[in-house]
């Protein structure tokens, strides 16, 4: 029998059932003694069909150097939608040159043309990406270079941006400001809503810059060594959504910040070489179970620098998010997490004496997720959703928190909210299939849900708060994308207004890029999968081909689509002869919460089941060798990959499991116990899903990558596993890339760790 464990060989068999020959009779017992009667000789065995030989790298027009590049072909348009005020102006970032090397343009409503507003070479003396830039980016999963990010006034035409470490303020039509030059970098750099006023952090501290003026005043006092005003935490940036630790009261009077407290959060170091030099960054990093940051919010008047913190009604341990001020700017309103994230409650503060008062409450026995929040102008009503029904949907909240109506339902699920103006509320859905996303509207005061966008695909939505004008970035799996600017008409549907960039066909033409099909998987239990494949582009008849399973599995994410994607390793590996398989398994987004929380307390056991039900449907296609099954991933990958090596053995001949979690207990605490619970009320989960005490199962080819200065999955955990597979004395592969973070950053190391993952397959399959 092919190298299959027996669920994956019991898959392939049902696969096979119907084309199936009948089995041979068992062979009888032969008593002791009897002679055997010698049997007509039986016809020889029909001889096995041809293996395919994997290609050669040049058999593939896409280079190992093209897949580290980035965007993917076609995704060469803007991005980073930014409204300036009246309406007039949509400003984005795009490259100017087709690299990934991203200026600032405008595009002007009324006579429909764009230019470039700033080049990063513009901006002459900033300085080198400092640590706290970096590890910023990280969090964003930011891999652009030049102007990568920027920040506008709501009500002046001003906009911001940090770079190299400093604060640069630009109004269109004149000359780039400096408003530093220091040593220290400056993080975060925001404008009020007048422009009057610019804020930042630095050295821990919130500053303030007086445009009229140019005084900076330094706003709070106390920071040291793990204490900070003004910043998110890792838990914050990284697992909750939240990349900024402070808020513009709308009157520019007022700043709402956090103060974090990571003293008693334990390190854990980060040590690497770079340059040829050692590097050493001794991490603050919360594991599960283990203390968090102490985060409180205060509230803090520019004038005098005086704080008001703000009051709970007890004292217990809460993640803030959401946070947004009212109208009026007299209060503010956020979401509170309680730790085990089972409760969230929305909360209002009054910003004069900080007293907290909670509205209303959700809970659910896994988790609760934040919602996105809006206010209605002139109402102070609130716009959020909530998974109650057993569907994201949305509903209108008084300000009293009180539920006005449920503004959607049914079996589908919002997955943002674009804008809510005086009537209408605009947000982004799966109503269509959960591989589609599209625009839609529903009146305020209830009724018909209207989709606004027609092109089948995925539609990403930008829009100021009110939704005077949006932009749409679309595409399909055999459309490439476009960015459109649309604007709401008096019928209550949007109009085109133009269209600012359509994605490129050359280069895909170019690297014969073919699309991959979607396809629809049996799962366990009569459960339909979606997946999508992409067949070799030259399939020999009889012969039989190797094929790798790409997987990622982890809870609340979609990788499977009708949206354009490329997928330059997928395209490399195809034309060499493989079968590449993706499969979105129970837990991942887009199908709702409940399909979202299957994975509660078991991170690893369903996903596991489901991905080899993908194996199973790979082996049963007809070209397709059951015994050259290969899988891949990075991250939750890297634990999935790990996991089918090592907890369901024979499943795959090979594996490669990049950066991957090998314990839980080892991961931080915001995404870990959300979805498995405290180490110590529920040590058995924890203790199910750890790789190391399986290493002595491992029966194929593993190859681990990780790299030393990742400061997410940190490499603690490749290396529990390694001293597990040493003390196992199993054989396997490890690439250790000593510079390198979570997301590898030098394109250098991205080409390298492809080719070194295309050229494993090869020889493992």
């Amino acid at each position: 029998m092919p190298p299959v464990s027996r669920a994956l060989a019991s898959l392939v068999l049902l696969a096979l059932a119907a084309c199936a020959s009948s089995p041979p009779a068992p062979h009888a017992e032969l008593p002791l003694g009897r002679a055997v009667r010698a049997e007509p000789k039986a016809e020889a065995p029909a001889a096995p069909p041809p293996r395919f030989a994997v290609l050669p790298a040049s058999a593939s027009k896409v280079t190992f150097e093209r897949i580290a590049r980035h965007p993917e072909p076609g995704w060469q348009v803007p991005r980073t939608f930014r409204l300036l005020p009246g309406g007039s102006t949509v400003t984005y970032l795009a490259s100017a040159s087709g690299d990934e090397t991203l200026s600032l343009f405008a595009w002007d409503v009324a006579t429909g043309t764009s230019r470039v507003l700033l080049r990063a070479s513009d901006l002459a003396g900033a300085k080198s990406m400092s640590r706290e830039e970096e590890l910023r980016r990280e969090r964003r999963r930011e891999r652009a270079e030049g102007i990568t990010s920027y920040r506008v006034a709501k009500r002046a035409n001003l906009l911001v941006l940090a770079q190299g470490g400093d604060v640069l303020a630009y109004e269109p039509g004149g000359k780039v400001e400096r408003l530093t030059s220091t040593p220290e970098p400056e993080i975060d750099p925001q404008p009020c809503a007048t422009g009057e006023r610019v804020a930042w952090v630095r050295k821990g501290e919130l500053v303030v810059h007086d445009r009229r003026t140019h005084a900076e005043t330094v706003l709070t006092k106390g920071a040291t060594e793990g204490l900070t005003h003004g910043l998110q935490d890792f838990n914050g940036q990284e697992e909750l959504g939240e990349e900024s630790g402070f808020w513009w009261s709308p009157r520019c009077d007022r700043i709402a910040y956090l103060e974090v407290d990571e003293r008693k959060v334990a390190t854990v170091p980060v040590a690497g070489h770079r340059n040829g030099e050692p590097d050493l960054m001794m991490q603050r990093y919360p594991r599960a179970g283990a203390t968090n940051p102490s985060v409180r919010l205060g509230i803090l008047e520019v004038a005098t620098r005086r704080t008001t913190w703000v009051t709970w009604p007890d004292a217990k341990e809460r993640y803030l998010v959401r946070l947004g001020w009212h109208e009026a700017g007299s209060s503010l309103t956020l979401q509170a997490l309680s730790r085990d994230q089972k409760r969230r409650a929305l909360v209002r503060v009054d910003a004069a004496s900080g007293r907290a008062t909670e509205l209303a409450v959700e809970t659910a026995p896994a988790w609760v997720a934040p919602s996105p929040l809006r206010t209605v102008a002139g109402a102070d009503d609130l716009v959020m959703t909530s998974d109650a029904s057993g569907h994201r949907h949305l509903e209108l909240r008084g300000k009293d928190g009180q539920l006005v109506r449920a503004l959607t339902s049914g079996p589908w699920d919002v997955t943002s909210l674009v804008a809510v103006d005086a009537t209408r509320v605009l947000f982004t859905a799966t109503k269509d299939g959960p591989l589609e996303r599209h625009l839609y509207a529903v009146p305020l005061a209830g009724g018909e849900v209207r989709r606004l966008t027609t092109e089948r695909g995925v539609h990403t939505v930008s829009s100021d708060d009110e939704g005077t004008l949006l932009v749409d970035v679309h595409s399909a799996r055999d459309r490439l994308p476009r960015v459109d600017v649309l604007r709401p008409d008096a019928a209550g549907a949007v109009a085109r207004v133009a269209t600012l960039a359509t994605g490129s066909s050359a280069e895909a033409e170019a690297l014969s890029v073919r699309i991959p099909e979607l396809v629809r998987v049996p799962g366990p239990g009569g459960l339909e999968l979606h997946g999508a494949l992409l067949r070799p582009r030259t399939v020999v008849p009889g012969a039989k081909h190797p094929a790798i399973v790409m997987v990622y599995g982890g809870p609340t994410v979609q990788t499977v689509y009708d949206a354009w994607s490329p997928r330059l390793l997928w395209q490399h590996l195809a034309d060499r002869g493989f079968y590449v398989l993706q499969l979105d398994n129970r837990g991942s987004t887009g199908r709702g919460p409940a399909f979202e929380k299957l994975v509660h307390k078991q991170l690893g056991k369903l996903e596991l089941e489901d991905q080899l039900a993908g194996a199973a449907y790979l082996a049963a296609l007809p070209e397709v060798d059951p015994a050259r099954l290969g899988i891949y991933g990075h991250s939750y990958g890297g634990f999935m990959a790990a996991s089918a090596m090592l907890r369901a053995p024979g499943s795959f001949a090979a594996g490669i499991a990049s950066a991957p979690v090998t314990s839980w207990r080892l991961y931080d605490t915001a995404y870990t116990e959300r979805y498995m619970g405290s180490p110590d009320e529920d040590a058995a989960a924890y203790d199910a899903t750890d790789l190391a005490p399986f290493a002595d199962k491992l029966s194929g080819k593993l190859f681990l990558v990780h790299a030393n200065m990742d400061e997410n999955v940190h490499y603690a955990h490749t290396a529990r596993l390694v001293d597990a597979l040493v003390a196992a004395r199993k054989p396997f592969d490890l690439l250790v890339l000593p510079g390198e973070r979570h997301g590898y950053r030098r394109p250098v190391a991205r080409a390298y760790v492809n080719e070194r993952v295309a050229s494993f397959f090869a020889g493992a399959l």
